[in-house]
């Protein structure tokens, strides 16, 4: 019961730094793109309560206490007709979200390093809470590239597709959720993205040493 309290202590505020961030990405880019609609909406922040969707908060709560811990943030609504290159602003509004996520978890990696290195405890909380915080944006940025609509992956794939077959893609997309779903249940999804989450600690290995790894993500496996 105690490592429970410290892990939805720990992991709570790391997915939810980690959805607002990934939100904000999404708004920002379009932003950038010119759609002023995340602006206006007032989604162009780095305020973790405009992003965070209730039901998906709840969420997090509930898988939290079944040992893991998994949530939604509030879509950011956009009107792509402001884009200036369409089919571009389309691609990299929906790979900013993911991509901020892969900078949150590189970020991370890079502090724990340094204070590894630097021979610096961060406590049973503090340790948690970095080992979390670079797991859950490995899995939200795995999970939003899958290519299936309304993931963010969907979107890409949708542009990358001729014209012409762009409607049946949208058509598909009505399913998307159902699928996903199917691939929770049949365990598939969790083959995918414990095989990306296999990758990140060998990637992480060959850059800081297999010792390192041990040291950052030791609170989540002991």
């Amino acid at each position: 019961m105690h490592f429970n309290i410290i892990y939805i202590a720990a992991a709570f505020p790391a997915i939810v730094i980690a959805l607002s961030l990934h939100e904000f990405g999404h708004a920002a880019m379009a932003t950038k793109m010119g759609d002023p609609t995340p602006k206006l909406q007032g989604r162009l922040t780095l305020n973790p309560i405009a992003h965070m969707d209730p039901m998906g908060t709840i969420f997090i709560f509930i898988t939290m206490l079944m040992g893991f811990g998994f949530g939604w943030g509030k879509p950011v609504q956009t009107n792509p007709a402001y884009y200036r290159d369409y089919k571009m602003g389309r691609i990299l509004v929906a790979i900013a979200g993911p991509a901020m996520n892969l900078c949150q978890a590189m970020l991370a990696v890079a502090i724990g390093y340094l204070l590894y290195k630097g021979n610096i405890s961060l406590g049973t909380f503090g340790q948690l809470f970095l080992a979390v915080f670079v797991l859950i944006n490995v899995v939200l940025m795995v999970f939003n590239l899958l290519p299936l609509p309304p993931l963010d992956g969907g979107h890409v794939m949708e542009m990358m597709l001729p014209w012409n077959q762009r409607d049946k893609f949208r058509q598909f997309g009505q399913y998307g959720i159902l699928i996903v779903l199917a691939l929770m249940w049949f365990g598939l999804l969790s083959i995918i993205i414990n095989f990306f989450v296999y990758i990140t600690f060998n990637v992480i290995s060959l850059g800081f040493g297999p010792d390192f790894v041990n040291w950052l993500f030791s609170p989540i496996f002991r």
